[in-house]
């Protein structure tokens, strides 16, 4: 059994399938990887909750059901045990790889540098050159004029959703390379010998890279090191807790769309009940992540707008400054409440019109009982800090007292007998 010890580089993972950000970088074993005996469903999300955590975290931790997904291909699983098809592996699987890594780094050679530089690195990383020489090794120099290779026809349907995803995300936020880049090269660095040692024994290689060169990475002496020094970089990016939401879910955008390219090669390998998903079932990992922040965001601004005796419960409600602890002030400064008290009792509660209140949100649970507290005060029915104390800190309130309009009515009557006395 294959230790999955990091020290030697030989985490076992497919390549851009199995993300690296789910294995341990410490203990583990080809059994560890084994398939699920259930399938999960492929429109599952993973949890994308990241407050308070660094984006390598981040994006370990939000990948975790996709990389469960990931281990119930079938490619994936045949691979991992050593049965390999020569051909689908040579004429499918290379020219997909080639496709895809030709369009991500010439969308990361023009973006990254401006969006995200510190995390990247060319050098180390790029794979285009390592699959050129392995496709002219299986197919020979004038490999790109071959049909067969895709050279004439091109990438195949699911490679070229996930190239046309990549190139959308480079338009509109080309951010979101990172997650592609992310999962993608840590996965092929992760699983490089072991993968390449699989491949060989299957394919009946000799010893050396030639055709195994897409798992040599000749510029990077310990993977270890390198990817350790790759997650610090990610967690030196300054960037705010929305973003890393966005980056880890396009992240499970990009392993759906790596399973879909799998997939595809079961249905060309003759897997029966072999279909590839729906790439609207990729792309919902971050359509519905944005729609849900959006929707609590509507959420915030609405309660933003309330006034507010709807966004304060009667706990919160100001207590009388004097001491008194007859229960809550009842004397702030409000919008006065004005509706219909003539409804109905229903389970309860009495009817009020939707229309007075806004309408009900799951952001606004006291609403209906600070709405209640005050109707409650309004009509005499809570107490209150007394008189004449009241106009110390509310003399809107004392104004509205009869004692202040008692005090009044004395004075005025009492000045005016005075005036009548001193014109006598």
């Amino acid at each position: 059994q294959q230790s999955l010890d990091d020290d030697n580089d030989d985490l076992l993972v497919i390549p851009q399938v199995i993300s690296a950000s789910s294995l341990s970088d410490s203990e583990g074993s080809i059994e560890d990887f084994s398939p699920s005996s259930s399938t999960s469903s492929s429109s599952s999300i993973s949890n994308i909750d990241t407050p308070n955590l660094s984006l390598s975290e981040a994006l370990k931790t939000g990948t975790q059901e996709s990389h469960t997904a990931a281990e119930n291909v079938h490619f994936v699983r045949n691979f991992l045990q050593g049965k390999i098809d020569r051909h689908l592996y040579t004429h499918d699987f290379l020219s997909g790889l080639y496709h895809t890594y030709v369009a991500l780094e010439a969308l990361l050679d023009l973006h990254a540098p401006r969006y995200f530089g510190t995390v990247h690195f060319p050098k180390e990383l790029s794979r285009v050159d390592a699959l050129r020489e392995d496709m002219e090794y299986w197919h020979g120099v004038d490999w790109e004029r071959k049909v067969e290779c895709g050279g004439v026809l091109g990438p195949s349907p699911a490679v070229e959703d996930y190239i046309r995803r990549m190139t959308e995300m480079g338009s509109r936020d080309p951010r979101m390379l990172l997650s592609h880049a992310y999962t993608r090269y840590l996965g092929d660095l992760s699983g490089g010998k072991v993968m390449a040692r699989i491949a060989r024994r299957a394919l009946h290689l000799g010893k050396g890279w030639d055709g195994l060169q897409f798992y040599q990475f000749e510029h990077v002496a310990s993977a270890k090191v390198f990817k350790d020094h790759y997650r610090q970089a990610l967690d030196e990016m300054v960037l705010g807790e929305d973003e890393v939401g966005w980056l880890v879910a396009e992240a499970n955008v990009a392993f759906a769309l790596n399973m879909r390219v799998f997939e595809e090669l079961d249905v060309k390998g003759g897997v029966v009940g072999a279909k590839v998903r729906h790439v609207g079932e990729a792309l919902a990992y971050y359509d519905r992540y944005i729609l849900n922040e959006r929707t609590e965001d509507s959420d915030e601004r609405e309660v933003a707008r309330s006034p507010p005796l709807l966004n304060r419960s009667a706990s919160e409600e100001a207590k009388c400054p004097f001491g008194f602890k007859a229960g809550p002030n009842p004397h702030l400064s409000e919008p006065s409440v004005s509706r219909d008290l003539k409804g109905q009792e229903h389970n309860g509660h009495a009817d009020v019109n939707e229309n007075d209140i806004g309408t009900p949100s799951p952001s606004r649970p006291l609403a209906s009982k600070a709405l209640s507290t005050s109707i409650h005060s309004t009509l005499g029915g809570g107490r209150r800090c007394p008189w004449p104390f009241v106009f110390l800190h509310d003399p809107t309130t004392g104004m509205r007292d009869w004692q202040t309009w008692l005090v009044i009515g004395v004075t005025v009557c009492s000045c005016w007998s005075h005036v009548n006395a001193g014109t006598r």
